[in-house]
């Protein structure tokens, strides 16, 4: 007899992601220029399936067609290397295409922004350790404070 999956409530309130060693973290991240990864995040024990992201963005003057960031999800297979990852740089890396997870729209306006995926984006975690890495197309330099990344796993309930 096979068990009926749904979708679970979300596991845990809302992790924030941490880039403490980063050189370029999302403060300050100019138009098509690339965050170093962030801090490792740990999801083999918990084993989350999904996440839902919470963008938090300082006051900017957010302008043009299709602004917005681009999120990546950049995971281990041995628990220690990742992959080569072009961090504090603005040109195309194509390489790292392979690794987008989501784009998150920014309402052309001056102000803070706020935007979040749902779960009908089903973005996937991976099961062991992983890292974010970001892609700002905001077509403005991002504030220098009040940026904040935060991720909130569910999964499946049977």
């Amino acid at each position: 007899r096979m068990a009926n999956l749904t979708l679970s409530g979300y596991l845990t309130t809302a992790q924030t992601v941490a880039w403490t060693g980063a050189t370029q973290k999302i403060d300050s991240l100019t138009d098509n220029e690339w965050t170093d990864l962030s801090d490792e995040i740990d999801n083999s024990t918990n084993k989350y399936a999904f996440a839902d992201l919470d963008l938090a963005l300082g006051s900017a003057a957010f302008s043009g067609a299709d602004a917005g960031i681009e999120v990546y999800i950049v995971p281990t297979v041995d628990g220690t290397n990742y992959p080569d990852w072009s961090g504090n740089a603005t040109t195309d890396a194509p390489e790292q295409g392979h690794y987008f997870v989501a784009f998150l729209p920014l309402k052309t306006a001056t102000g803070a922004r706020r935007v979040v995926s749902t779960s009908q984006a089903q973005i996937q975690l991976p099961n062991g350790k992983f890292k974010f890495g970001l892609r700002s197309r905001a077509n403005v330099t991002l504030a220098s404070s009040g940026n904040t990344l935060n991720y909130r796993p569910h999964s499946y309930a049977i």
